[in-house]
């Protein structure tokens, strides 16, 4: 052995975010002048360094070393003891080798986020929620889930009531949100509730606020149709007493006045008269009519219902789009081509349509956005939307270049990897459904210019994506937040002008929840993979 090696101190406990050290002192017992290097094994060794990590030594001196531990403040650091060791490399004499072991202790720290998807809940009957809940301490988490209200006019069901998660790990739990009373009729009810998010051990607690809009069973139009439709039946149900035959009878009538009634044959009352035959003394009387002959005639013109009605004169057949014989109007004949039916009125353009837009949609600028977003592709691109489409409908321009997009999409993610390839698993071809949305805005979105704490159009991107992934049902809030997106889109294509936003701990906190709904490890960053997920489709 050519050397002498000592670590003080050999047990050293440091915090996460902090910084410790050791001292290690080698000394030369040999005859000859030696050069050792100095390097660090172990887990430590990724974030600890040795200076300096060569030393230079004559026979009998002796130098030294510092060891310096500096942990970052991540799950990733697990707490509790670490063994390490400092290598020492004598060059002269490279079988007198050494290890100097130590042991280093990293304390434990607590950090928990949780966050209620969505935060805002509708519906008549029930609401449905996920409680998303991140460890980002080194030590594993158990924490508690309990909804509550403040009026106590909700009941709630959390599954599981418990989570347990691994440092740098998430874990989702179901709620179920129920009204007391069911509202028949009237106007939307809000009612808050909060989520206590309680870690074990610890009496403190992460509120979550939410919402819940009840809407009545039956809607304002509902009860308007219904009332327009029972003064239908009521109207109907008077006109058809008003106008319907009425039947006399002639021996209530003669039963009342006592007038004698008519003798029946037989008993040997007098007959009435019988016709007189044809062709003898029994002429009608001048003036009077002839039986089963024709009406006299008026003024010297035609018999009514004769046939000296043509060319549209009195008594004869309607001419078209004109009267009939006696003055009476008709209705007019359906245009040619119509078949007489009428076509129904388009829904005005600003009735909400949840996604998927599909042809014959209302027009709503979410379409024109990702009309632009195609139009707006390089010119040798297949896919690109020519000129001549209609904005905010899925005409069939837009169609064709939606279906030649999503197939490029899902051909580039099966044959070279290049995204999830998931976009089919919700949208129809030829269809803006929220998986294509969804790519259609992470086109263009690059690892280096969504950083944390940055500043960028690609940032506002990303938001929008996430937006459309994670929305299922729409409600008015989420159409206004999607449509002030798709206008920041239109904004940045036709005008070029960049609604940038800010890489915020709330940007990371729904990157975090993406990544773990799509099965991703929940790092809050974005990455090549999370880019990946959001061009191929892959929707919450």
């Amino acid at each position: 052995m050519t050397m002498w090696t000592s670590l003080d101190p050999t047990e050293v406990t440091v915090e996460p975010g902090a910084r410790a050290g050791a001292r290690l002192r080698v000394r030369n017992t040999g005859d000859t002048v030696e050069e050792y290097r100095l390097s660090l094994v172990g887990k430590p060794s990724g974030w600890s360094r040795v200076e300096p990590d060569v030393l230079r030594l004559y026979p009998g001196s002796e130098g030294t070393a510092e060891i310096s531990f500096a942990p970052p403040r991540s799950s990733d650091v697990e707490a509790g003891p670490v063994a390490y060791g400092i290598r020492v490399d004598p060059r002269e004499n490279a079988a007198a080798r050494d290890v100097v072991e130590g042991r280093l202790t990293i304390t434990p720290f607590t950090e928990t986020r949780a966050e209620l998807l969505p935060p805002a809940l509708l519906g008549r009957f029930r609401g449905r929620a996920r409680i998303a809940v991140d460890n980002l301490g080194n030590t594993p988490l158990t924490a508690s889930l309990v909804a509550r209200d403040e009026a106590n006019r909700l009941t709630f069901d959390v599954r599981p009531n418990a989570v347990q998660i691994a440092p740098g790990r998430a874990a989702f739990g179901e709620l179920v949100v129920r009204p007391q009373a069911v509202r028949w009729t009237g106007a939307e009810e809000s009612h808050r509730f909060t989520v206590a998010v309680r870690r074990a051990g610890d009496d403190t607690a992460l509120d979550l606020d939410g919402t819940f809009d009840q809407r009545p069973v039956f809607g304002n139009w509902l009860v308007v149709v219904g009332g327009l439709l029972l003064t239908a039946v009521i109207a109907f149900v008077v006109l058809w007493f008003n106008f319907s035959p009425k039947i006399v009878s002639a021996a209530k009538e003669i039963r009342a006045t006592g007038a004698p009634r008519p003798a029946p044959q037989g008993d040997g009352e007098a007959l009435p008269e019988a016709p007189p035959p044809p062709g003898g003394t029994g002429a009608p009387k001048p003036g009077g009519k002839a039986p089963g002959g024709p009406p006299p005639l008026t003024d010297g013109g035609p018999p009514p219902g004769g046939g000296g009605g043509q060319g549209g004169d009195p008594g004869g057949a309607p001419t078209e789009g004109g009267q009939d014989g006696g003055g009476a109007p008709t209705e007019e004949a359906p245009e040619p081509g119509d078949g007489g039916n009428e076509q129904p009125p388009a829904p005005p353009a600003d009735t909400p349509t949840p996604p998927p837009w599909v042809p014959g949609s209302p027009k709503d600028v979410i379409v024109e956005f990702a009309q632009e977003r195609l139009a707006n592709m390089s010119s040798s691109n297949p896919c690109r939307l020519q000129p001549g489409w209609s904005p905010g409908v899925i005409d069939t321009p837009t169609r064709n270049a939606l279906a030649c997009y999503q197939d490029a999409v899902y051909k580039d993610g099966v044959e070279n990897q290049k995204n999830s390839a998931a976009i089919f698993e919700t949208d129809d071809r030829g269809t803006l459904g929220r998986a294509t949305l969804t790519s259609l805005w992470a086109q263009g979105i690059t690892v280096d210019k969504v950083r944390v704490g940055g500043t960028s159009w690609e940032t506002t991107q990303l938001t929008a994506a996430f937006w459309a992934a994670y929305n299922r049902d729409y409600s008015p809030t989420d159409f206004q937040r999607a449509r002030t997106n798709a206008q920041y889109g239109i904004d940045h294509f036709r005008l070029d002008k960049d609604m940038t936003s800010r890489y915020s701990s709330q940007v990371e906190d729904k990157i975090r929840a993406y990544q773990a709904a799509v099965g991703l490890p929940a790092t809050g960053t974005v990455d090549a993979a999370t880019i990946k997920k959001l061009v191929g489709g892959s929707v919450m």
